[in-house]
């Protein structure tokens, strides 16, 4: 799909797993967001709310459709994806695309897990 993420190296074992992804110079959705360079350390990229700036309506508008898109093509496949945020959306050029879809594979619990688990209808 155009707005998944390539990975170029996969391998597993009985403990562990390692994906491999392109490095990408403009980061992610949370590193445009955070006015953050990607190889800068976590603490300085994200850790100083003064250089929080919000997207032009144009950049909302184009990337959330990319990422519903992606997220109804995985619906439709039947594919869980429950780690969106901010952190997981690569950008390249102007596309949205999103990273992370193997955590469902390896039994990792969703990224909204502590959400959900509130509500007791919710399984």
């Amino acid at each position: 799909h155009p707005y998944i993420y390539k990975i170029t190296f996969a391998t597993a074992n009985e403990s562990s797993a390692l994906f491999i992804r392109p490095f990408s110079e403009k980061g992610t959705l949370k590193d445009l967001i955070y006015k953050a360079k990607p190889k800068d350390p976590f603490l300085k990229k994200y850790c100083n709310p003064k250089k929080i700036q919000g997207l032009e309506l144009q950049q909302i508008k184009t990337y959330g459709r990319q990422i519903l898109e992606v997220l109804k093509f995985l619906h439709e496949k039947g594919f869980p994806y429950g780690h969106l945020h901010s952190a997981n959306v690569m950008l390249d050029g102007d596309t949205c695309k999103l990273l992370d879809l193997e955590n469902s594979l390896l039994g990792l619990p969703s990224f909204y897990r502590s959400y959900f688990s509130q509500f007791r209808k919710i399984n």
